[in-house]
């Protein structure tokens, strides 16, 4: 089967998708790599096997299977809906949206045909996907908390807020692994700054969940730390190694390895795209709750 990938942005993190890309191309996976960004320079420099200065002429002269959008993000919902009007399936970059009403009306308008894909590439990390195997669980057993830290010795972007950035990340996860609406828990503590922001919340299930997240650290830190009724593990997402300790003091170390976290993300779109009926990840549901949530308890003074 012949599938070309229209690939809309090429910046810091757009160039990792293409690079991905790319070797899906070389596995044979996808047989046509075409990318469209506004800058001239940065496109110039692309290496794939067309380049188009818009969406709109590219969409004109390429017969699309699939659409990433890799933009800034006050843009990824004008260039979704193009990709829409083509019937194409869309693998958005987060957030979805900045405004939680253009989220509500874009996701509550999805056609039920359509394959929607939302950035949160933990999701697809070897680690986080081997805590569901069954001696992890077993050592666990029901999660009662999940703790999530990211700093990164990066500086800010601009216009970037710690959490709807960075500690978005923290609550898909905590969403996500407790089983839980965002909007059904009760922040108990949060504090944010230019840089950081950490938080933590109960639901009425007495489910906890927390993020710690910084911009301009000292080191590189990716942890999440999920708690059981019988035990604890801690996954370090760079090294893959998921420590386990019960809570009769025994401890043991998983070694987790896998394909890189955004080659998974690809697989599994591409294992979509011909899905009968509406496939969306994370669910129109989750993310519906992250918007409402972000917008309600997001800002700094929010609680």
């Amino acid at each position: 089967m012949r599938i070309t990938v229209g690939l809309v942005g090429c910046g810091r993190w757009g160039s990792n998708h293409l690079r991905t890309l790319k070797a899906l191309k070389s596995s044979g996976r996808i047989t046509r790599v075409v990318v469209c960004d506004i800058d001239p320079e940065t496109l110039s420099a692309v290496d794939a096997d067309a380049t188009y200065a818009s969406l709109s002429r590219m969409l004109e002269m390429e017969n699309i299977d699939a659409l990433a959008i890799v933009t800034p993000p006050d843009t990824h919902l004008a260039l979704a809906r193009e990709g829409l009007q083509h019937g194409l399936p869309l693998f958005v970059e987060k957030p979805l949206a900045l405004h939680h009403d253009d989220a509500v009306d874009f996701l509550t308008s999805l056609p039920q045909n359509n394959v929607l894909i939302v950035g949160y590439i933990l999701r697809h990390h070897h680690g986080v996907n081997r805590l569901f195997s069954s001696p992890v669980q077993e050592a666990v057993g029901e999660l009662v908390s999940v703790h999530y830290q990211r700093q990164t010795v990066r500086d800010r972007p601009h216009d970037a807020e710690p959490i709807s950035t960075l500690g978005v990340h923290g609550l898909d996860l905590i969403a996500w692994l407790l089983n839980q609406p965002l909007m059904f828990g009760k922040t108990v503590s949060k504090t944010v700054s230019a840089d950081t922001a950490s938080l933590e919340m109960v639901f009425p299930t007495g489910q906890r969940g927390a993020f710690e997240v910084a911009w301009s650290a000292p080191e590189e830190r990716r942890l999440l730390h999920v708690e059981g009724d019988l035990g604890c593990a801690s996954l370090d997402f760079g090294t893959g190694t998921i420590e386990l300790t019960s809570k009769t003091g025994t401890a043991a170390t998983v070694h987790s390895t896998g394909n890189d976290a955004l080659l998974e993300e690809w697989t599994h779109f591409l294992d979509h795209l011909d899905v009968e009926g509406q496939h969306a990840l994370p669910s129109v549901e989750r993310l519906l709750d992250q918007s409402e949530w972000i917008h309600t308890y997001g800002g700094p003074d929010s609680v």
